[in-house]
């Protein structure tokens, strides 16, 4: 720093860096920099094509759940009709063969299915809905097929495989049908068709595959890998599938340039083909299916790459403005060697106005990253937080009166917003599980709130609120919780297709206790019942609804259930106009 007057002398020059070392100081800050970016955007890309890829399969599971969820009540139906027995017995009156394979025809086009087929106990297929085909099942013998044997030993058959007859493929479901003491005389057999299923599937952002336990592929986007492997099969697995002729004609080799290495949680990184994928696994057991979702790599790289590219620029504008300030503070500094001291003034008045336009550019910047994000903030709070602020508005304005009952009610309001959205959840969630008819103890309060739950929106829509007389003491039945469920969703839902034309719909429940059960009576003020349809009303496909609203098996299922449960679902007409079922199930014994 030079002084003025006549003491004035000139300061030792400072230290400087070399070009050449700030030049490579830089470059190492921003590989530093760009490294630190490149892996915290890899993570965070990762993690969000993770989660995409799971809730897809999700979607897809789900889906598959349902398709063949939706037909495994058919052959068990269809199992306990009196003329599908008396034909295997051969009884006198019984129905002859062409009269059976019409009727299984009607019900194949009826469920929407591929083939229903009727088998004797020794395998041979006896009848059809295909028995004016060409392709016709009847005479062949499939015993050798394990659905047949499942069903033979009294289980649900479930299975697989490409058809010998028809070279299409098929998902099988099969049931027993058994005499008076629960000895088989043969076996009815729907074939549900896997092309329908897979197509709903097909044009989506992702691929699928889905593979049986030996991992073959059967089931795919990408028709170009169908009955291929994910990994070579032994001599021994070989013999075995064809044994069963699950794939005849269809040579089952490996994928080509296929490999996969395991991530984490059912999470591999999947190279095909030179192209990589995220690949995410779901285990059907029931089905005894593999589910695979494969997602894009290149949305990691490629975002990776824009994340790489904008580090970089904006990492070399900074180095470059660093760079000219610091060219721009050395030039300055070998000035002052030979300048006076007010010259040695102005430089650092005008180093500390850079100072500050640094400062400035610095805030300016976090502003801007404040403004890009105050778009997602608002969409992310304003949605949840409408309806809570007028609520507090109001609460606000009542506390203000002093009117502190009515601010009260509008804090519960503000709590009733959030556990209304879980207590929903929850019920949907809980409903839509799984169960395999374990009778417990069930609080009878707590499965009609349960459905009212799922049902309310409904209700709502038709401006219907329902009439209740319920008991003053707690009634617990012996049943199922889900299955009890289902069939109070499937009335409460008939109840309301039966008034939605009525000017003034109206629709009541009510609870009795009688000896050792209780009774629950769901009645409506609709046209009622007709005469001749009460002999029909729970028999399967039966239905008074336009076609396409249904396959008239509700009520055939929901009494199913009930006398599953040791109890008992009427229907009858009403003397003030209308329908009332009445579902009866045993009373638990006191603990």
């Amino acid at each position: 720093m030079i002084a003025l007057g006549g003491n004035a002398h000139i300061r030792k020059p400072r230290v400087l860096l070399k070009p050449a070392s700030v030049l490579g100081l830089s470059i190492i800050i921003a590989l530093l920099i760009a490294l630190l970016v490149a892996w915290s955007v890899r993570q965070a890309s990762l993690n969000r094509l993770e989660t995409t890829t799971q809730a897809q399969l999700a979607r897809l599971v789900m889906s598959l759940d349902a398709a063949l969820a939706r037909y495994s009540y058919l052959p068990v139906l269809i199992a306990q009709e009196t003329e599908i027995k008396a034909h295997l017995q051969q009884a006198p009156d019984a129905l002859s063969s062409s009269q059976i394979n019409h009727y299984l025809a009607r019900t194949n086009q009826l469920a929407g299915t591929m083939d229903i087929y009727l088998m004797r106990a020794d395998g041979m297929t006896i009848a059809s809905s295909n028995w004016d085909k060409t392709w016709s099942f009847i005479g062949n013998d499939f015993a050798f097929r394990p659905y047949f044997q499942q069903a033979m030993s009294g289980q649900l058959g479930r299975y697989y495989a490409v058809g010998t007859t028809s070279n299409e493929r098929g998902y099988y479901f099969a049931s027993a049908v058994q005499d008076e003491k629960q000895n088989p005389l043969g076996v009815v057999v729907v074939k549900i068709s896997v092309n329908t299923i897979e197509q709903l599937w097909q044009n989506q952002s992702f691929e699928f595959w889905v593979t049986d336990d030996d991992g073959i592929i059967f089931m795919a986007s990408d028709y170009q890998t169908l009955f291929h492997t994910l990994e070579a099969l032994s001599p021994l697995r070989q013999q075995a599938i064809i044994d069963t002729q699950r794939y005849v004609g269809f040579a089952l080799k490996p994928l080509a340039n296929f490999k996969r290495n395991f991530l984490h949680d059912n999470l591999y990184r999947v190279e095909r083909q030179n192209q990589h994928y995220l690949m995410a696994k779901h285990r059907m057991e029931e089905a005894g299916w593999d589910v695979y979702v494969l997602s894009d790599w290149r949305s990691i790289t490629q975002t990776l790459q824009i994340a790489l590219l904008i580090t970089l620029a904006l990492t070399g504008l900074s180095g470059l403005l660093l760079f000219t300030f610091w060219k721009y503070r050395t030039q300055r500094q070998c000035y002052q060697q030979a300048a006076m001291a007010e010259l040695e003034t102005k430089v650092a008045e005008r180093t500390q106005a850079l100072e500050q336009a640094q400062t400035g550019l610095i805030q300016a910047a976090k502003m801007a990253a404040l403004g890009q994000m105050s778009s997602t903030i608002n969409h992310e709070l304003n949605n949840p937080l409408g309806a809570i602020r007028a609520y507090a508005d109001n609460a606000r304005q009542f506390l203000e009166r002093g009117q502190i009952s009515i601010a009260q009610t509008n804090l519960q309001e503000i709590a009733a917003l959030t556990e209304r959205m879980a207590t929903i959840t929850h019920q949907l969630k809980a409903f839509a599980r799984k169960s395999h008819g374990q009778r417990e103890r069930c609080s009878l309060a707590m499965a009609i709130d349960s459905s009212l739950v799922i049902m309310q929106p409904r209700f709502a829509r038709a401006g219907v609120e329902l009439q209740q007389e319920r008991l003053a003491e707690a009634v617990t039945v012996w049943a199922d919780l889900v299955w009890l469920e289902q069939i109070l969703i499937n009335l409460f839902s008939n109840a309301l297709d039966a008034i939605h034309e009525r000017a003034d719909p109206q629709i009541g429940l009510k609870i009795t206790s009688l000896q050792d059960q209780a009774c629950m009576e769901i009645w409506d003020n609709g046209t009622g019942l007709d005469e001749n349809d009460m002999n029909h009303l729970f028999e399967p496909f039966f239905t008074t609804k336009q076609a396409g609203h249904g396959l008239g098996l509700g009520l055939s299922i929901s009494q199913r259930l009930a006398v599953d449960m040791q109890g008992s679902l009427q229907a009858f007409n009403r003397a003030e106009g209308g329908a009332v079922f009445c579902l009866c199930l045993p009373l638990a014994p006191k603990e």
